[in-house]
């Protein structure tokens, strides 16, 4: 909610609720061992992320990045102990219990990021239209500027538009023949 506080609701059982320090900016629900939902991972508006558990909603851990505003979150190890998270400044990193020193940024992205997923060796970074994939190292290996057909798009518009605006001078520059025998009507 827009004041800092996450609400369980269960389809049975009672609703629990928590107030965070700060605005929650993105949440990730994180299976357990008997594969159901049993952790929410919450990244907030001042660099936090914060474990909570489900359905009581408890804090489990807690770990502060820099760079801003946590805007993604993504699950690196399958037992919901290493998570990837990505802030506003573009800054990427890994937390978790069994990363050492809790916190170690991998690397800085361009730009904002939208949104980040890990698949196998590949770490794939959205951010608006554009694509990137790096390896853990922080090199690029891939990119997609989704803005170039954007571009194409817009430039074949102004044509177009040049195209009837020229065709309309033309049409109004030709001369009109004068038409002297039609009775005037009043």
């Amino acid at each position: 909610m827009d004041e800092g506080t996450i609400a369980w609701r269960p389809c049975i059982g009672t609703r629990t609720q928590i107030k965070l320090e700060a605005l929650a900016t993105v949440l990730l629900a994180v299976k357990g061992p008997n594969e159901r939902y049993d952790s929410v991972v919450v990244g907030d508006s001042t660099g936090g992320i914060s474990v909570l558990s489900l359905p009581r909603l408890e804090k489990i851990d807690k770990f502060v990045v820099d760079g801003g505003i946590v805007r993604s979150v993504h699950a690196v190890s399958p037992n919901g102990q290493k998570f990837m998270a990505a802030t506003q400044d573009g800054s990427v990193w890994v937390v978790g219990s069994e990363v050492p020193g809790r916190c170690v940024k991998l690397f800085k992205h361009s730009g904002p990021v939208t949104s980040l997923r890990i698949d196998g060796e590949s770490i794939h970074i959205q951010s608006g239209w554009n694509r990137q994939t790096y390896d853990w190292c922080g090199e690029m290996k891939e990119h997609y500027d989704g803005n170039e057909k954007f571009l194409i798009k817009q430039k074949e518009r102004e044509n177009r538009r040049a195209r009837i605006l020229q065709s309309e001078q033309i049409r109004m520059e030709q001369s009109q023949p004068l038409m002297l025998d039609l009775p005037a009507l009043g």
